[in-house]
């Protein structure tokens, strides 16, 4: 089997085996701190904004820059996506070019739907992570399907 890793790719494999920790949470601020990014976005759920506003206050007394946008801070009508839809809409578009207007280095996604969580990634300019991936039916803790 050949490696098809980029030099890029091969370090950022490298900073994740430094990073690597059993707290997800410290994991994701080592890697940030050794990947010497300071600039860090946010794009959440609006019915994540509790958790959102606490990953918020611990990066910054990290010392990072933090940009944040919920789902539906644009105001974007669920009629704009589909005659089927109604009401404010979530608009994962909208996010990621808010974080990518303040050139934000690093992007977390903080429970975004499945297909919003999507968009929001492909149109991301910086690299996205998911640091929680909503689920009410176990009160978000995914992992709890598969038991």
């Amino acid at each position: 089997m050949t490696c098809q890793y980029s030099s890029q790719d091969k370090k950022q494999m490298e900073i994740a085996a430094k990073a690597k920790n059993p707290s997800r949470l410290q994991e994701l601020i080592d890697f940030i701190k050794i990947s010497g990014f300071n600039k860090i976005g946010i794009a959440n759920c609006s019915s994540m904004q509790v958790y959102a506003d606490k990953l918020i206050s611990i990066l910054q007394k990290e010392g990072f820059d933090i940009y944040s946008i919920n789902c539906k801070e644009s105001g974007l009508q669920g009629e704009e996506i589909s005659t089927e839809m109604s009401g404010p809409s979530c608009d994962p578009i909208s996010q990621a070019e808010f974080l990518n207007s303040r050139q934000t280095e690093f992007n977390i996604n903080l429970g975004l739907c499945l297909g919003h969580g999507l968009l929001f990634s492909k149109y991301s300019k910086a690299p996205v992570t998911t640091i929680v991936v909503k689920d009410p039916s176990t009160s978000h803790n995914f992992i709890a399907n598969l038991l």
